[in-house]
């Protein structure tokens, strides 16, 4: 019985997220019109709100990560976090790359199949756009994605840099051949990578299959090392061992959080052994047939839960 209560529990606070979701919203930029969802939380208190930018996969969308497609999505938890602590999630589309699917132009320079739109424009009008709608925190101002939209995380980390109070790259790493022009800026940068990684392998190398065009990807530790030299961190980080509360996913995290850099930033991994290309969850669990495909999937935390309390106290 406590169960049953619990999930409609979890269905009516879903239910309520998802009432504050205004779906494709249009905005035109260098002649091309984007698309993107936008979540309000119902809340009366007035002023300036935090804002987070969440970014696909290649071959994803904000359906996706909403949920609205009716499939599991670990990403559907930030509007439930978004309606707790008052914050705006905007959900942008990526554009049809080569292969006919949407994704980023993120830094890789050797990927044949991103589009070739600039993101990174995309992003700057998507957040004055929203700033014109309801008022925005500049200076907490934040953005996570998986996969390609974890690069993209990572692109505008090195070229936007003042914008963002912190970043969270998921399944994703530096590329080894970039394109990107590297600011080199301080800023608050989380990674959360799994160890068995089919597709983009934690020890680095070619991502997808070679005949894929998905370009090459630094290891997760050499990543790492690059904010850690751009931040100016402590070399010795704190860590942190996750309860392993679910031992049948055969996996487990392990956090990493190299403190003590400049402008207060910090540089966090988060190693989920044995992991796949998932997004760990406890509630969002995917499907055994589509795990076939990505590997493992963590069940001890939730990832947006971590990555919000990774930026919930970071400013710009």
């Amino acid at each position: 019985m406590k169960k049953l209560l619990l999930l409609i529990l979890a269905v009516l606070v879903s239910v309520q997220a998802h009432a504050g979701l205004q779906r494709d919203l249009q905005l035109k930029v260098d002649n091309i019109t984007r698309h993107y969802d936008l979540y309000l939380p119902d809340n009366s208190a007035s002023g300036k709100r935090p804002l987070v930018i969440l970014y696909h996969g290649h071959m994803g969308d904000s359906d996706v990560m909403t949920g609205a497609n009716n499939r599991y999505a670990p990403y559907k938890l930030w509007l439930t976090l978004a309606q707790r602590n008052n914050f705006i999630v905007a959900i942008p589309n990526g554009e049809k790359g080569a292969d006919g699917h949407r994704g980023w132009n993120d830094c890789r320079a050797d990927t044949t199949t991103n589009p070739v739109s600039d993101d990174v424009a995309f992003t700057l009008r998507l957040i004055d756009a929203i700033n014109q709608q309801t008022p925005v925190d500049a200076s907490r101002i934040y953005a996570t994605g998986t996969s390609n939209g974890g690069n993209m995380v990572i692109r505008l980390a090195m070229e936007v840099p003042e914008k963002f109070a912190a970043v969270a790259a998921i399944v994703a790493s530096n590329p080894v051949k970039n394109k990107c022009k590297e600011k080199r800026l301080p800023i608050s940068i989380l990674f959360m990578n799994g160890t068995a990684d089919p597709l983009l392998p934690y020890q680095g190398g070619r991502v997808g299959k070679a005949s894929a065009g998905r370009g090459e990807a630094m290891s997760t530790q050499d990543t790492v090392e690059y904010w850690m030299k751009v931040d100016h961190t402590e070399s010795q980080p704190s860590v942190y061992d996750f309860p392993d509360s679910e031992t049948h996913d055969d996996s487990s995290v392990t956090r990493y959080i190299y403190k003590n850099a400049q402008q207060g930033t910090e540089v966090a991994l988060y190693k989920v052994k044995n992991g796949g290309h998932t997004e760990p969850s406890r509630v969002e669990k995917y499907r055994w047939l589509y795990k076939q495909i990505v590997g493992r999937q963590n069940y001890d935390i939730e990832m947006a839960e971590e990555v919000w309390a990774f930026f919930q106290n970071k400013h710009r």
